[in-house]
């Protein structure tokens, strides 16, 4: 059984490294979104560039940190809004009369 698990992990390696070799790309959902540069920006959290559930954090004004917004302690998913600086469900973005990002 170990036999056959490790010929068949070794085949799926072959196959990423021959699709890699031969220049294939990503499907669209997985590339990578335009770089989100932090060059002339103040310290702080800003909006991401492609995904309202995630923000980038500026340190420095040279390094961007990729963050993401945790679900509510009730499991609904949470958008960043830069307004409040925070993570908000829409429920309470829309009583604090804030916009909510998508």
């Amino acid at each position: 059984m170990n036999k056959i698990l490790t010929s068949l992990a070794l085949s799926g390696i072959a196959v990423l490294a021959a699709a890699s070799a031969a220049g294939a790309q990503q499907p669209a959902a997985l590339q990578d979104p335009a770089p989100f540069s932090c060059e002339g920006r103040a310290d702080g959290n800003y909006p991401h560039p492609s995904n309202p559930t995630k923000f980038m954090a500026c340190v420095a004004q040279e390094y961007a940190y990729e963050q993401s917004c945790f679900p509510s302690l009730q499991g609904e998913t949470t958008y960043y809004v830069a307004s409040a600086d925070a993570c908000l469900t829409a429920a309470e973005a829309r009583e604090q009369s804030l916009p909510i990002p998508f």
